[in-house]
């Protein structure tokens, strides 16, 4: 594997890292905040906060899917 393949991989696992961690807090926040009030309007930011990490894991993984077959299609050529 060359060394920028290999670091546009480990950037973007970064960057999906910290992006997880961070849905993750405000997951923690959103569901703290529903528990503690049964009549708060959370169910929409929810719904809305649902649709922001679905797409931002769908992204993460057309992004590595991507990379894997660049990563296959450079192990062929240097394997040639």
């Amino acid at each position: 594997m060359s060394a920028e393949a290999r670091d546009r991989i480990l950037q973007e696992a970064n960057l999906a890292a910290r992006f997880s961690e961070m849905y993750r807090r405000r997951f923690a926040e959103l569901i703290e905040r529903m528990n503690k009030n049964l009549h708060d309007p959370a169910g929409r930011d929810g719904l809305r906060l649902c649709i922001e990490a679905v797409d931002m894991m769908l992204a993460t993984q057309s992004y590595l899917t991507r990379a894997i077959v660049q990563l296959g299609e450079t192990e062929a050529l240097q394997a040639a």
